[in-house]
């Protein structure tokens, strides 16, 4: 735990850095300007729209369930609530967890075009003369996130039934944003620092100092504007721990 909070520490503090502190209002403006966007075309839409087939059978499915379950006699009514608030919950909980999720998605899609200069500056001003190269490619990069997503839809998917179960929901589709946040911003920041082979051995889940980082990213991102500016700050925290690790690996002689 002292790594990580080490690391924090270091990381709040460049947020003094006129070149990181400019590049942290790039993702609030685009946020702004596409919430901007997003409401003025969802008004339209919604006064230009009429209900779609699929929500006027759901509708007429649900008034047919609610008039069955009423007429069973004393616990009808009961059951028509408890059915309303189990549906009520869920959706709010689901409607929360996306509507978070897809703010997260933008900004980490802010942090990876801006990723590369960050870690520039992070190294000019803790790390001066640290030669650094990297792995692999931006398309290959893009494909193995794209492909670790396509796995977790999947699970999501297979797991479906699990949203239906209020307090199970909410931390199973918790885990399932965290999984994608954290592979995403490891395969961001690590193949643009470290060497393959060192890249291997960092990536892993297990590996708790990351892990850990990015857990509290992470939950900063469920706070709304906040998560604007999450990814940006795990890419500040993996650029310290990622040229530590390049440091230590460059002095013994592994890399």
């Amino acid at each position: 735990m002292g790594m990580v909070w080490d690391i924090l520490w270091k990381t709040l503090a460049d947020l003094k850095e006129p070149k990181i502190l400019v590049r942290l209002f790039v993702p609030l403006v685009a946020g702004l300007v596409l919430v901007s966007l997003l409401g003025y075309g969802l008004f339209g839409l919604f006064l230009s729209s009429e209900p779609s087939p699929f929500v006027q059978a759901l509708e007429l499915w649900w008034q047919q369930a609610e008039n069955s379950l009423q007429s069973i006699p004393l616990i009808g009514a009961v059951l028509v609530w408890l059915l309303s608030a189990v549906i009520a919950v869920t959706a709010g909980v689901i409607g929360v967890l996306v509507g978070s999720y897809l703010v997260l998605l933008f900004a980490m899609v802010i942090a990876g075009l801006m990723s590369d200069t960050l870690v520039r500056v992070v190294r000019d001003k803790h790390y001066p003369g640290l030669e650094y190269h990297g792995h692999g490619s931006v398309w290959r990069m893009l494909s193995q996130l794209a492909l670790y997503g396509l796995v977790l839809l999947l699970l999501l998917i297979i797991t479906l039934p699990v949203m239906f179960i209020p307090g199970i929901n909410a931390v199973w589709f918790w885990w399932l944003g965290f999984l994608f946040f954290r592979y995403g911003m490891v395969l961001d920041v690590g193949s643009i620092i470290l060497p393959q082979r060192l890249f291997e051995q960092e990536k892993p889940l297990t590996n708790w100092t990351p892990t850990l980082l990015l857990l509290i990213f992470y939950m900063l991102s469920l706070v709304p504007v906040l998560s604007l500016f999450a990814p940006m700050l795990a890419v500040i925290a993996l650029a310290h721990y990622f040229f530590d690790r390049l440091t230590q690996a460059q002095a013994t002689g592994q890399v």
